[in-house]
């Protein structure tokens, strides 16, 4: 069928248009009523360096570049609890990048043998022990090691730089829980290098 009079282009150049106000308005939106404030939430927990927000489909991944954490686990909770706080409607994931350095790498690749056979044997007594003995003084200035319900967290420091490791304890702790098994824990929390 064909109109006469019935400019294409006209119609076509009104249509983007409106299809750019809608779209526009639902990411101008989201942006300052529920970025935002879940950015500024985030950034006033002590430790964090630098906050990201993006949406990823129906997910929201927080990255959150720590600088000096104190103790990781708290500092997670933290970072959780203004999560919380702020999202209820999305999912969200947690990514953290740190500043680690091939010192504390290596040291951590040294003492991850004795984290995976801690976790797989359940026997977590002699982990502080191992990593005392991974990270040697005159490379890493401070360790610590801590074993949550769903996570084993790993710090490693020198000067400045400081490594970060959130190992699951569990697959449903790594967001690999199999089908049909509800997982214990909804939240999933990564360590990623931070311009990813």
């Amino acid at each position: 069928m064909n109109f006469k009079g019935v400019r294409y282009p006209i119609i076509l150049a009104v249509l983007a248009l409106v299809l750019a106000v809608l779209f526009g308005g639902r990411w101008l939106y989201e942006s300052q009523t529920m970025d935002r404030p879940l950015e500024q939430a985030i950034r006033s927990v002590p430790g964090v360096s630098d906050v990201r927000v993006v949406q990823r489909g129906d997910t929201v991944e927080v990255r959150v570049k720590a600088g000096d954490a104190g103790k990781l686990e708290e500092f997670v909770a933290q970072l959780w609890r203004a999560i919380d706080a702020n999202e209820r409607t999305r999912r969200v994931e947690l990514r953290l990048s740190d500043s680690r350095v091939q010192a504390l790498e290596d040291a951590y690749y040294s003492f991850h043998f004795s984290l995976q056979e801690a976790m797989a044997t359940g026997l977590f007594s002699e982990l502080p022990a191992r990593l005392a003995e991974a990270a040697k003084p005159d490379v890493v200035g401070r360790s610590r090691i801590y074993v949550g319900t769903d996570y084993v967290y790993v710090q490693l420091h020198q000067g400045d730089a400081a490594l970060y490791e959130i190992v699951p304890r569990s697959a449903a702790a790594s967001g690999s829980a199999t089908a049909g098994a509800t997982p214990t824990v909804p939240r999933l929390v990564t360590v990623a290098p931070w311009g990813d």
